[in-house]
């Protein structure tokens, strides 16, 4: 009376149930890297312009002899040094003394609003000009660059 059908065609409920769960389970995965990757390229964008006000700030001390002085430089807006972004982070500047000074740059990403990574610049006659991250920045670790 009742023949079953020979060319069943299509999925079971089951098999559908387990794309679904392989692909809820990759996606948990993937999103916390994906937001990890993209805080980080962001980053990348903030150093690269600390880089930029860095090679102005040395160039400067090579011609005259001196980082400029806080009176020289509107410490607030480091436009005087380079042509900076500011979409993910603010820049200060501030002079220590003749040879040494760093940038502060204060982020405005909403998962690290707020923290500071600090490049110190310094000089030194016979081992010349040296850049380094600060280990006091409030920036945390896993976010820190590298050099």
């Amino acid at each position: 009376m009742f023949e079953m059908a020979k060319d069943k065609k299509g999925f079971t409920l089951i098999e559908l149930m387990i794309v679904v769960a392989i692909v809820g389970i990759l996606a948990a995965i993937s999103i916390p890297a994906y937001i990890q990757y993209t805080i980080k390229a962001k980053l990348t964008e903030v150093t690269t312009a600390m880089d930029a006000l860095a090679q102005a700030a040395t160039e400067y001390h090579a011609t005259v002899g001196c980082f400029p002085a806080a009176s020289y430089v509107n410490t607030n807006n480091v436009s005087a040094f380079a042509a900076v972004s500011i979409n993910y982070s603010t820049y200060n500047y501030h002079y220590k003394d003749n040879d040494d000074c760093n940038f502060i740059a204060t982020f405005t990403l909403s998962s690290i609003a707020n923290t500071n990574l600090i490049m110190d610049i310094s000089y030194n006659a016979s081992n010349g000009y040296s850049k380094s991250y600060d280990a006091t920045s409030s920036i945390p670790v896993e976010y820190m660059p590298k050099k």
